[in-house]
């Protein structure tokens, strides 16, 4: 199966959110895993699902099921997808991930589209006063740097790195950057989630 462009820049944004890639074997070709909270973001992931629907088996129904958060202690529903093992999604295995590791492609001035960022931001971003907070927990600090160099010098947004109570990283977009960035993510995002923009 080929990938259209459009979804090509989707899988990128997602793929710096909450989107996994599995290869069972070197031999093995991979398969996407997606999931988010069933509730709170039910009709996000429905809008995410439908990108990928050709890539299921057929009469696919995704997997709901509970979570508990051993950080928190909290017990939450989840609900999640992944697509048939494919061809198409190997490049995106080798791209993003070493020693099945998590990383940002060296690449990611060139792979990250204005699409791409509003689906990383419908995933990962979070309203915060005036700004957006991102969040980028998984990566190392050259990946972040990496992220935080695309947002600054690509898209022209004013951005810092704040820190959780935990200590883990976070991307800030500064006030002043956010009409920049709500012109360029806005054609992308579902109503659900314009609230992460302040709209």
């Amino acid at each position: 199966m080929t990938m259209p462009d459009e979804l090509w820049e989707i899988l990128v944004g997602i793929l710096l959110g909450d989107a996994h890639i599995a290869r069972r074997s070197p031999t093995s070709n991979s398969r996407l895993t997606y999931a988010q909270t069933a509730v709170a973001h039910k009709e996000y992931f429905d809008y995410v699902f439908s990108f990928f629907i050709p890539f299921c088996v057929n009469d696919y129904k995704p997997h709901s099921k509970l979570v508990r958060d051993n950080r928190t202690k909290k017990i939450y529903s989840s609900i999640t997808f992944t697509t048939m093992q494919l061809p198409c999604f190997n490049v995106f295995k080798d791209m993003f991930y070493v020693d099945s590791v998590k990383k940002v492609p060296s690449d990611i001035y060139e792979l990250l589209t204005p699409r791409g960022l509003a689906f990383w931001i419908m995933d990962d971003g979070s309203r915060h006063g005036s700004g957006l907070h991102i969040s980028v927990y998984a990566f190392t600090n050259e990946d972040v740097d990496k992220l935080m160099f695309t947002l600054q010098d690509k898209f022209g947004l004013r951005c810092s790195i704040h820190y959780n109570r935990d200590k883990k990283p976070r991307i800030y977009i500064f006030k002043e950057s956010m009409d920049n960035l709500r012109t360029m993510v806005k054609p992308y995002f579902i109503n659900e989630m314009l609230y992460k923009l302040a709209l």
